[in-house]
């Protein structure tokens, strides 16, 4: 899902929303990143969405949903706000957990195995 959220400001690449407006290969290039992200959160346990509560996963999933189903209906400037402003905040707050589990596969510890204080 990172990855997706990732690629999906990679493919707009810094273009401004008339540029982003007026381009095909950009629009469906984000859409799909965005679509992949969503496609994702349905894979995540309800446990770490619950422990994740400032993701807005049903935005995420409704996203999906919507360029899954209504492609032709799409509003651009409504997914060139997600991307520069909605997806910045949800990378705020899944980024330090991914950077977290890449520790931990690489020493192997495990950071919820810690005494209670």
């Amino acid at each position: 899902m990172v990855r997706a959220l990732h690629d999906a400001q990679r493919f707009l690449g810094g273009l401004r929303a008339e540029e982003f407006a007026e381009n095909d290969e950009k629009q469906n290039a984000v859409a799909m990143a965005i679509a992949r992200a969503g496609e994702h959160t349905r894979k995540l346990s309800k446990e770490f969405r619950e422990s994740k509560s400032g993701v807005p996963w049903r935005g995420v999933s409704g996203m999906r949903d919507w360029i899954a189903h209504d492609y032709d209906g799409l509003d651009f400037d409504r997914l060139y706000y997600a991307v520069t402003h909605e997806v910045p905040e949800v990378l705020a707050v899944l980024q330090p957990y991914v950077e977290q589990q890449a520790q931990v596969q690489f020493t192997g510890k495990d950071p919820f195995d810690v005494p209670r204080i």
